[in-house]
């Protein structure tokens, strides 16, 4: 795969040098010789890695970088400096910058940024990707889904669960506790014992009121989250009305 990346640089040498470096290595390569010129060529999903100067003649990098934060939202920038600074190195951060690299920038040094930017978009694309795929199996179940935090906080709730409950995604961010007390939300003084206390397995055909005061026969199951590490990060609730199955 040929990844393909943006040079901007005022200085007509530093592009060429960069862009002779990485096209060797296999690279794309577009440069960029000032603001206007940057802002022009930079659009959603073109770019693999962006090398951006912090002053670029009258203009400034930064102001780049800022004004193509939410274009560039996957794609790692990596900032070139002469001489970097505490001060100007938080700002960079705090806009999303990837990394930083100094003048003189030798060869090897930019391969190695080049390809650990590259690999940083790749696993956040490729998370990226997981987690739309995610919120279509969640939206598209037809059960209700309610997730809770390791501190029983709700964290997410699909479609069904909000018409099954007639309640609205508000919800979310409560606490547990605070549901139950909620005296719109009877549903959950039913089942919230039991997540507290964290029972998994299934619970058949228990009776409850919706916020609609509507009757409901439902039966349900409780499982916990685990990270990778098997440390259990929270729980997930699957609800099925058995009434409207019936």
């Amino acid at each position: 795969m040929s990844y393909r990346v943006l040079i901007v640089d005022d200085e007509e040498s530093i592009r060429f040098t960069f862009q002779a470096f990485l096209e060797d290595a296999g690279y794309q390569v577009d440069t960029a010789s000032n603001q206007e010129e940057a802002l022009a060529q930079i659009q959603p999903d073109v770019y693999d890695v962006v090398f951006l100067d912090i002053l670029l003649g009258r203009d400034s990098g930064m102001e780049v970088l800022r004004r193509s934060k939410d274009i560039l939202s996957n794609c790692p920038v990596v900032m070139v400096t002469g001489a970097p600074d505490v001060s100007t190195a938080s700002e960079a951060v705090r806009l999303g910058a990837f990394d930083y690299i100094t003048k003189p920038v030798h060869q090897e040094d930019l391969l190695r940024k080049a390809d650990l930017a590259v690999r940083h978009k790749a696993l956040v694309d490729q998370q990226e990707r997981s987690r739309l795929r995610m919120e279509a199996v969640f939206r598209s179940i037809r059960e209700g889904v309610l997730i809770f935090d390791d501190d029983v906080r709700l964290m997410e709730m699909n479609q069904a669960a909000s018409e099954l409950f007639g309640c609205q995604s508000k919800l979310i961010g409560e606490t547990l506790p605070d549901l139950m007390a909620r005296p719109d939300c009877s549903a959950f003084r039913s089942f919230g014992e039991l997540i507290e206390q964290r029972c998994e397995g299934e619970i058949y055909s228990f009776e409850t009121i919706n916020c609609r005061d509507e009757r409901m026969t439902l039966s349900l199951s409780i499982a916990p989250l685990t990270s990778e590490s098997g440390q259990e990060t929270g729980v997930v609730m699957v609800i099925r009305d058995e009434s409207r199955r019936t």
